[in-house]
């Protein structure tokens, strides 16, 4: 018969040594959340991409879309920068998304040199479209929480994020 059991559930009731966890417990419990992470942020896509789906819209153009409403202003360097896209890619959804009129390039008075991107007319129009699907996803995802447990659970997202980044940024 084969072993079924995790090394969470085999080490279950045991007591770590010295006040840490035996390794493969904490392997186990890292591997957990980084999967269930993982596993959750492929759902919340695939259920904002059927809700959005109708707008004509790719995964990565949507992206780029609702950063740019966010962040008007900002170069294609730094939108790449901050998206983590190279800049020929992110340069690429530009393209197509100016081509529909949801964002348009300005020249940089300061480098002219630099594009400066904008929401365009279309994106006024769509962005009522994308907030409602966000909201719908939304009371989806944090359902049957508390008030309480959604600010928990993004402060604790939060504090990953700022340790993941100062890490991989020193």
């Amino acid at each position: 018969m084969t072993n079924t059991r995790s090394a969470a559930e085999e080490n279950e009731g045991r007591k770590p040594t010295a006040g840490h966890e035996t390794a493969s417990v904490a392997a186990a419990r890292i591997e957990n959340v980084g999967f269930l992470v993982a596993d959750v942020t492929r759902l919340m896509r695939k259920g904002f991409d059927r809700r959005v789906r109708s707008l004509g819209l790719t995964r990565p153009q949507w992206r780029v879309l609702v950063y740019v409403m966010q962040n008007e202003g900002l170069s294609q360097s730094m939108l790449a920068r901050a998206m983590d896209i190279e800049r020929a890619p992110v340069g690429q959804l530009l393209r197509a998304l100016e081509a529909l009129r949801l964002v348009r390039r300005v020249r940089s008075s300061a480098d002219q040199r630099e594009w400066l991107i904008y929401g365009g007319e279309g994106s006024r129009d769509m962005m009522p479209q994308l907030v409602e699907a966000a909201s719908w996803l939304r009371g989806v995802y944090f359902q049957g929480l508390t008030r309480s447990e959604e600010q928990m659970l993004h402060r604790i997202l939060e504090r990953m994020r700022s340790n993941l980044s100062y890490e991989l940024e020193r």
